[in-house]
């Protein structure tokens, strides 16, 4: 697919009856790609990798591949497999810490723990020596971020978004946190050693597996909820999830920004299920908690997950500079969307941060109240001003235009859509989501190469 066509594709969750076929990454998402008013395709690929470089697996829907197929594509996710299990991973590792700190060498290309006599097997590789203790207690800055990767693109959380993260989470009475793509988020509540908040991170990245044992770090897929050491992580995820007295769990959940936000929150809700059988809660009550996204991505969130709410709060990080509010005019655009009270997520006064009591929740310093629409309504860091035409706040670099008879930028073609309209009918007063024909076609076209787009690249925070 062009990369300018990755937008037609959406996933569906529903999948009914099928047979999903798997991939290296587990379970397959099946996707829809829509042509502009004549037809839509449906296929299988992978859940984790949008670029089909770096994971190669297509299937239509309607596609029965032959036992001899099945056979080949077993052999693959058999090659694909891990050299060493988490366990062993792990006991490498309490070996790796016995050796004095200028013995310890560190594989950066291969992200491996190296023993006496191994190095020789990484000729050419980027090697980190001597490794200290502190360096081990604090993995996320040893290990080279993978942030040029379509899959991992890892942006890790700035000091400042992880002590008020944790302060948070504890001012709230949390006591056990599920950290889904968040090992800085982990790796403090390790640190904090007089603390009594627990952790379980569930991420994709095999490193962790040297560091962390397996009653403390899964490695996890968080597009199709899939435990890649099956029964044994599953057991772990499910003894966390086991409500106790005085027990309080929450999970934070920091997913890549291209990741699909039905695919995300058809896991989350797939675990707040599991929460509440196993802690015998009632239908209606959700898991809480605190996921970090982009605030352009709110309607889509809400779309998903009616009961959560996007906070004022900025969140940064270390190595993006588009995330940083040291560089950004109007600070980072990651928020945090919670089920949580707003009212009870107290944001720090120190940077600007202050409680609209008519709002009933904490807004940014150029958040200003609107008497007019009777909320703070500010989304990108701004001070919106209201447009009476209109009957809303706008944002200021806006301004009424009589003839398309709505607020646009100043240098705007008059009659020029706002959107390109509807992939399926080409309608340009609604979008594929809200169309009236949707699923009556399923032409089948090329294979789509739908991992080229900047959409699907991916943003992940620790």
């Amino acid at each position: 697919m062009a990369a300018n066509t990755s937008a037609n594709v959406d996933v569906i969750i529903d999948t009914g009856d099928r047979e999903i076929p798997e991939c290296p990454h587990g379970p397959t998402l099946l996707f829809v790609r829509y042509e502009r008013g004549s037809s839509s395709s449906k296929f299988f690929a992978c859940s984790a990798f949008r670029d089909r470089k770096e994971c190669s697996f297509f299937q239509w829907e309607s596609e029965k591949p032959l036992e001899e197929k099945k056979k080949i594509r077993q052999d693959i996710n058999s090659k694909q497999q891990l050299k060493f299990s988490h366990q062993e991973a792990h006991n490498r590792f309490s070996k790796f810490k016995d050796l004095c700190s200028s013995n310890r060498q560190f594989c950066q290309t291969c992200g491996l723990f190296l023993l006496p006599g191994e190095l020789e097997g990484h000729k050419d590789h980027r090697i980190k020596s001597p490794i200290t203790e502190e360096m081990m207690e604090r993995p996320t800055r040893l290990f080279s971020p993978l942030d040029n990767n379509k899959t991992f693109a890892q942006y890790l959380f700035s000091a400042s978004a992880v002590d008020f993260t944790i302060r948070t989470l504890e001012d709230l009475s949390f006591t056990h946190i599920i950290c889904v793509g968040a090992p800085r988020i982990f790796e403090a509540i390790e640190l904090k050693k007089d603390s009594t908040v627990k952790g379980l991170l569930l991420d994709l990245d095999h490193r962790y597996q040297q560091i962390y044992p397996p009653d403390k770090f899964c490695r996890y897929n968080m597009f199709n909820h899939h435990f890649f050491d099956g029964h044994t992580s599953e057991e772990v995820f499910k003894q966390f999830m086991s409500e106790e007295e005085g027990k309080r769990i929450a999970m934070v959940m920091d997913p890549p920004f291209g990741g699909m936000v039905e695919a995300l929150a058809a896991t989350y809700n797939k675990i707040s299920q599991q929460w509440r059988t196993l802690s015998g809660k009632t239908n209606t009550t959700d898991l809480p908690i605190l996921w970090f996204f982009p605030y352009f991505m709110e309607k889509r969130i809400k779309e998903c997950l009616p009961n959560t709410q996007m906070l004022d709060y900025k969140v940064d990080y270390d190595n993006h500079m588009l995330f940083r509010g040291d560089v950004k005019k109007q600070g980072s655009p990651v928020r945090i969307f919670t089920n949580l009270s707003p009212e009870s997520v107290v944001l720090p006064s120190s940077e600007g941060y202050w409680f609209c009591k008519v709002c009933s929740r904490y807004s940014a310093k150029e958040n200003l109240h609107c008497d007019v629409c009777d909320c703070c309504p500010s989304k990108d860091g701004r001070t919106y001003k209201h447009c009476f035409k209109c009957d809303r706040c706008v944002k200021p670099s806006k301004q009424h235009c009589d003839t398309c008879k709505i607020c646009q930028l100043q240098d705007h073609r008059c009659g020029k859509p706002l959107s390109n309209g509807c992939h399926i009918c080409g309608a340009l007063d609604h979008k594929r989501r809200n169309c009236p024909k949707q699923g009556t076609n399923s032409a089948k076209r090329g294979a789509p190469e739908y991992g080229t787009s900047n959409k699907w690249k991916r943003k992940r925070t620790k």
